[in-house]
């Protein structure tokens, strides 16, 4: 079995958390925009907010990922 402190897992581990992180959040901001749509019936507008929001937090995630220490390859200090 390979080892779990292989670069390339920790780069392919750091990569699929912040695809997931997008693809999520733009998810989570359509489904509550259409929920929000569907309720006061405005459809689509408050759904294409929603993506856009969504998207928009996603991005703040990565950009707070790649700007904290929880990187693969970055040596923590004892």
């Amino acid at each position: 079995m390979a080892d779990s402190k292989d670069p390339f897992r920790q780069g392919l581990s750091f990569a699929v958390r912040i695809g997931t992180e997008l693809v999520v959040s733009t998810i989570v901001g359509a489904f509550l925009g259409y929920l929000l749509d569907t309720w006061l019936g405005t459809r689509p507008w408050i759904m294409v907010v929603g993506v856009f929001l969504g998207t928009a937090a996603g991005f703040r995630t990565v950009y707070r990922l790649a700007k904290s220490g929880d990187r693969p390859g970055d040596k923590k200090e004892n």
